[in-house]
């Protein structure tokens, strides 16, 4: 047990270092702006090489918090065969959070190593570090791997709850974005200086585009992963469909992220109310993963 804690604990503060670096980039890449706007080459200038050397910095930590966190996973799983004989390493809400966090991370670093974006990082990897911040604030007992319940103990949790989980990270990166979007347009609309940070963001189209991506990959996986647990509370309660609480609200956010598309596709929502309805559905998917297992009792409630 000591042993994923410790390296959960790494991977916590690993993720901060990550979060503070990729601000710092922001910082130093605002500061060429001025420069450049004066007529003077940003790349003559010791702050280029300063914003170069921090993002750089910034990716690599994060890719070794990744990795870090891979093996918290992986020591994990290890502990759980050794308790119940499955090793899924996301069998309690600690582990899911710990989980996301990693996803959430591992999508975003692609997307950093396709559009050479690193501005990006500030908002997606903070909701990362978010995400175990909020793990680690759970009482100690729910951060230690127990004996799963006969219910879990069944090849369905690694399927539909790993599916599910990484839905939710595709929404996460949306709802990052989806922020980035309304600080930069509230920014533009006010009359932007040349050198303010918000000028090292991307355009908004590109910001729009991406949050789109994002749902797009999340939504799919969500519906597949419901179906699933539809399978899997067949297999293991003799029903497809019990109104129970998490189920409900699995099913409220797929409608949420439908809605969303069906306005995108036939309504021309692009923008700001795109951008606005990715923060909402964040909200919700906050709210159907982390609320429900506290607030609501219902057949879900181990979790």
């Amino acid at each position: 047990m000591f042993r994923s804690l410790f390296l959960f604990d790494v991977t916590f503060w690993l993720y901060l270092a990550a979060v503070v670096l990729y601000f710092g980039y922001l910082a130093a890449s605002r500061s060429l702006l001025q420069p450049a706007v004066a007529g003077h080459p940003a790349e003559t200038t010791d702050e280029g090489s300063w914003a170069e050397t921090l993002g750089l910095l910034a990716t690599w930590v994060t890719f070794f918090g990744l990795i870090v966190n891979g093996m918290a996973l992986g020591t994990r799983a290890y502990e759980r065969m050794q308790l119940s004989g499955t090793f899924a390493p996301w069998s309690n809400q600690f582990e899911a959070m710990a989980y996301v966090s990693f996803a959430t991370i591992a999508g975003y670093l692609l997307l950093e190593l396709k559009y050479k974006i690193k501005a990006i990082g500030a908002f997606v990897v903070s909701i990362g570090f978010i995400a175990m911040g909020a793990a680690s604030l759970l009482p100690y007992r729910y951060q230690t791997a127990e004996p799963l319940v006969p219910a879990l103990n069944s090849y369905w949790i690694y399927i539909h709850v790993s599916i599910t989980l990484t839905s939710y990270a595709a929404f996460a990166m949306a709802g990052g974005l989806g922020v980035m979007y309304l600080l930069k347009e509230r920014a533009e609309r006010r009359g932007m200086a040349p050198n303010s940070i918000y000028a090292t963001f991307p355009s908004l189209e590109k910001i729009d585009e991406l949050g789109y991506k994002a749902v797009m990959v999340g939504f799919p996986l969500l519906a597949f992963g419901t179906i699933l647990g539809a399978m899997w509370a067949n297999y293991a309660w003799g029903g497809y469909w019990s109104w129970d609480p998490k189920e409900t609200w699995a099913l409220i956010v797929w409608l949420i992220y439908g809605a969303y598309i069906h306005a995108r596709m036939n309504r021309g929502w692009e923008g700001h109310r795109a951008a606005v309805y990715q923060i909402f559905g964040l909200l919700m998917v906050v709210f159907c993963f982390w609320g429900v297992n506290f607030l609501l009792s219902g057949l879900h409630a181990y979790a």
